[in-house]
């Protein structure tokens, strides 16, 4: 094993390591399961997991918006509350209707598995709007809080830092529209050539 990577993130405990496999044989019976079918047994595992992250960052994007809430609510700004000026307005809508969104997605994709579904399709879109929307949701956080956003007295720095990463980890946004582009035109393709329309 390699010295561990350093990252922006600090959510994995004992960080990222980089491991390095040189010569290495392992003998068919010495292999869980069946040998050569290791990528299929790993995506069996990707929706759930997938959907494990989704929950963890949606509750930290709600802590720090929680956190940013109230400050918004306690603190005097131009002779009034931040939260009744119009920009913190918007801010905390949007960051409310991103909550609610992410949730919703989340339930359906959750649903669909306990109901033995694969789930493969709605963990990626969950997983890529999530992603973006806690992200968001962090970011306007960390403005509403001003200073002390940016700062150790509050845990919404840390958040906006470890949050970042979850578009790339579990897939990365770009990899899972190409799928989701994909399934959508295979469908697209299947129905226009099913119903006798020439292409």
């Amino acid at each position: 094993m390699k010295e561990p990577a350093r990252t922006i993130d600090s959510t994995m405990v004992g960080g990222h390591c980089r491991v390095l496999f040189e010569d290495v044989f392992v003998p068919d019976g010495a292999v869980l399961g069946e040998p050569g079918l290791g990528f299929r047994y790993v995506q069996v595992r990707l929706a759930p997991a997938r959907l494990t992250h989704c929950m963890r960052w949606l509750g930290a994007a709600r802590r720090a918006h929680g956190i940013a809430l109230s400050r918004a609510v306690d603190r005097e700004s131009f002779g009034q509350r931040l939260a009744d000026l119009g920009m913190a307005q918007q801010m905390i809508a949007d960051n409310e209707i991103d909550l609610v969104a992410a949730r919703a997605l989340l339930w359906q994709a959750c649903w669909e598995i306990a109901e033995g579904g694969k789930g493969t399709e709605s963990s990626s879109r969950a997983k890529v709007f999530i992603s973006e929307a806690v992200g968001r949701v962090v970011d306007r956080s960390v403005q509403l809080a001003g200073g002390p956003g940016t700062s150790e007295d509050l845990v919404i720095g840390r958040v906006y830092a470890d949050i970042r990463a979850f578009r790339i980890y579990d897939g990365a946004s770009e990899a899972h529209r190409m799928s989701i582009a994909k399934r959508a035109a295979r469908l697209a393709g299947t129905a226009v050539h099913g119903s006798g329309v020439r292409s």
